[in-house]
């Protein structure tokens, strides 16, 4: 008797654990091999995206202006705003503003975006602008305290106070998008980038909660978590060539748009935050531990 209720909860949890496989197979294959892409002028005319000038920020305001878009683009180095505006208005055709800020300083910054965005019809925000860490334990970060500062600044404070610019007016409007950047190692506590990991788990359940609250607003609001892709630091990486590049995630991740509150962006990056999930803390920390250690020790390679 006791034999088969055993036999009985075993054969449910077997089961349970199939069925969830099954539909996450069936959202991963919905996401990632059927890529189809919202009218995003359905939000409004303009697109809004902060740390514009490389990576994934400059690559997602390429595609959102390949789409029809008008491109809001705000970061610190006036330069490489201006390339970047003219590059988009020559390819695409589309309007561009940009404002230089560093997103660095003092909370009377957004004074001024706040001036610079009013009147226009902003259908999509895209709070990208963030800044990394050196990978070290916490206290021997160089000049640990301004990294505490500026680290929570850029990658929290941007987005939470870029949220509330843009918020209302997309709630008055009754439409809009805003696009959360997080990362991969907001899966797990990641150690040797716990500060960096730390803000980006805050943005990640900023946006969920945040979609929850709106989405009957008509607002659409997503987490995004990417692995790693292709920049100027990960040409020290090894395997460089088989790191996803910014352009190609950028059209994996926006056809994923209005199909989830969350998400990796790629099928690459979903696999890799799938094992983050399945494995213990422990292990993870260990993987994490065996990466730094070669990751610390590339530099020097491509020196010599």
């Amino acid at each position: 008797m006791d034999c088969s209720i055993f036999q009985y909860i075993g054969i449910l949890t077997f089961s349970y654990f199939i069925v969830k496989l099954v539909l996450k197979l069936r959202e991963g294959f919905r996401l990632y091999f059927f890529s189809t892409y919202p009218d995003f002028s359905q939000y409004g005319k303009w697109s809004v995206v902060t740390g514009p000038t490389s990576g994934i920020g400059k690559a997602t305001a390429f595609q959102l202006a390949s789409r029809g878009q008008n491109i809001v683009l705000i970061s610190r180095n006036q330069e490489k705003l201006k390339k970047v505006a003219s590059e988009i208005e020559r390819k695409y055709n589309v309007q561009t503003k940009w404002l230089t800020i560093d997103f660095s300083l003092d909370e009377e910054i957004y004074d001024q975006i706040t001036d610079f965005l009013q009147g226009l019809d902003i259908g999509t925000l895209v709070n990208n602008v963030g800044i990394d860490q050196k990978l070290s334990k916490f206290l021997d970060i160089p000049n640990l305290s301004m990294l505490i500062r500026n680290i929570i600044r850029v990658n929290v404070i941007s987005a939470v106070k870029m949220t509330q610019i843009v918020l209302p007016g997309m709630v008055e409007r009754k439409r809009g998008l805003i696009l959360n950047i997080s990362s991969i190692s907001a899966v797990k506590p990641t150690s040797y980038l716990l500060m960096y990991s730390a803000t980006k788990t805050f943005l990640n359940f900023f946006s969920q909660g945040l979609s929850y609250e709106y989405k009957s607003k008509g607002i659409t609001i997503q987490s995004c978590m990417p692995s790693l892709v292709q920049s100027n630091l990960t040409k020290i990486l090894p395997r460089y060539k088989k790191i996803v590049s910014a352009e190609d995630y950028c059209k994996s991740w926006l056809a994923t748009v209005d199909k989830t509150r969350w998400t990796h962006g790629c099928l690459t990056h979903a696999f890799q935050g799938c094992l983050a999930r399945l494995i213990s803390t422990d292990l993870y920390h260990t993987m994490i531990l065996a990466s730094v250690k070669k990751i610390m020790a590339a530099p020097t390679k491509k020196t010599e």
